[in-house]
Order: C-alpha cells, then sequence, then structure tokens
C-alpha cells in the first residue's frame, strides 16, 4: 500500500535526511523534545485533516504521523513551497508571548555584522555581549537565563526593535554542519509557534500528497 509519503520523497531518501537531520540537530532538540513536539503536532493534525474523511483513499493516522515527520525536517521551498522563515514570518501571531524562549535560551547568538548597529541602538549592551564560545568571530549576550531584558510581568522585551536578529528568527535556530549553515526549527513542544509552524508545514505536505494521490 503507497503511504502518503511516499509520494512526496522516497523511503531511502526520507531516511537518509532524517538521519542526517537528527545528527546535526542532536544539540537543539532531543529524541525526546522530537517525540513531543510530533505529538503535538500530531493531536492538532487529526482535527485539520481527519483520516475518516479520507478513508476510502486508504488514508491512516500513519499517514499523518508520517507527513509531521517530514515537515520536522524538510523546508517547504524544496518543493516550491514557502520557506522555514517565510512562513514564521508570515504569522507572527503564532506566537503566544509565553516568554519561555527568553527565559530559558542557553545562548543568544550575535552575528558580528549585527554588532555595530546593535550597540548604536543598544548602548547599555556593551558590557552584556562576550565572544561566542562556538562560533569563532561572532558574538552572544552573556547572563542570558533568564534574558534580562524581558519584562517580568509581561514577558516583553525592553529591546524588542532592535533585538538581535536570532531573536527574530526564533523559532528557527541558525546551525552549522559540514561547513554549511542553514536554520532549523527549535523543536520545543511547548512554543506554540514551533507547534503551529510545523502543523501548518504538515497540511501543505498532506494536501499536496493527496492531490498526487487522487490524480493517481
Amino acid at each position: 500500500m503507497v503511504m502518503l509519503r511516499d509520494l512526496l520523497i522516497s523511503k531511502d531518501l526520507f531516511e537518509e535526511i532524517r538521519k542526517k537531520a537528527l545528527e546535526s540537530d542532536g544539540e537543539n532538540n532531543s529524541s525526546e523534545e522530537i517525540e513531543l513536539l510530533e505529538k503535538a503536532v500530531f493531536n492538532k493534525l487529526k482535527k485539520k485533516r481527519s483520516v475518516k474523511k479520507y478513508k476510502k483513499l486508504g488514508v491512516t493516522k500513519a499517514d499523518l504521523k508520517e507527513i509531521i515527520e517530514l515537515a520536522d525536517i524538510v523546508g517547504l521551498d524544496v518543493l516550491g513551497g514557502p520557506s522555514n522563515y517565510e512562513l514564521a514570518h508570515d504569522h507572527q501571531e503564532w506566537c503566544t508571548i509565553c516568554g519561555r524562549c527568553c527565559r530559558e535560551s542557553e545562548s543568544i547568538f550575535i552575528h558580528r555584522d549585527e554588532m555595530n548597529i546593535l550597540l548604536t541602538l543598544n548602548p547599555q549592551l556593551k558590557d552584556g555581549i562576550v565572544p561566542n564560545k562556538e562560533y569563532s568571530g561572532h558574538f552572544e549576550l552573556k547572563d542570558i537565563r533568564p534574558c534580562k531584558y524581558i519584562h517580568p510581568e509581561t514577558n516583553r522585551c525592553a529591546i524588542y526593535d532592535s533585538r538581535p536578529q536570532v531573536c527574530r528568527s526564533y523559532p528557527l535556530v541558525l546551525v552549522e554542519s559540514n561547513g554549511k549553515t542553514r536554520n532549523i526549527i527549535n523543536l520545543r513542544h511547548s512554543c506554540n509557534y514551533s507547534v503551529m509552524l510545523i502543523l501548518e508545514k504538515s497540511i501543505i505536505l498532506f494536501d499536496e500528497a493527496l492531490k498526487r494521490l487522487e490524480n493517481g
């Protein structure tokens, strides 16, 4: 029986990409976090795309889970759709301003090219910026767990209008693999932004796979 995901990507290629993604994203996303995130997305996806509606086509809950797994690791731009960045940028309403990202972040990365403008707009940051431990030539905010710029009650950022790019891009995180950098989704099941981003990608992938199934 043909599974929906097989209409979008071959099993062998999926397994290869999935393996590489898990290896390169390991420090950011544990297997437990990935499992919790995918479960959170599944509970929402089955309401958006009920398998009962497509039962005659052979669609099962396993199809939904496989589509979610694909949404985790593939940017829709490879299929001619919007990139992770475009989706996140266009749906900032997904952020519930819970403040978890500001309170629990391990590091707030600052690219060397944004240092001057960041310090020009926020001179008070000068003593709070140190060399980045992992990326030579770049920087990071120190003493940021929790970030001292988050309001303890409203969760609003005191430097929001001129915050670092990494804060603007969340829940996307920049990682380096084999000398190349790319954005991955920080898989936090407790972050509505992350859950909704994966959900949106899953819906788009599901609809595309279903279209191919119906067209034979």
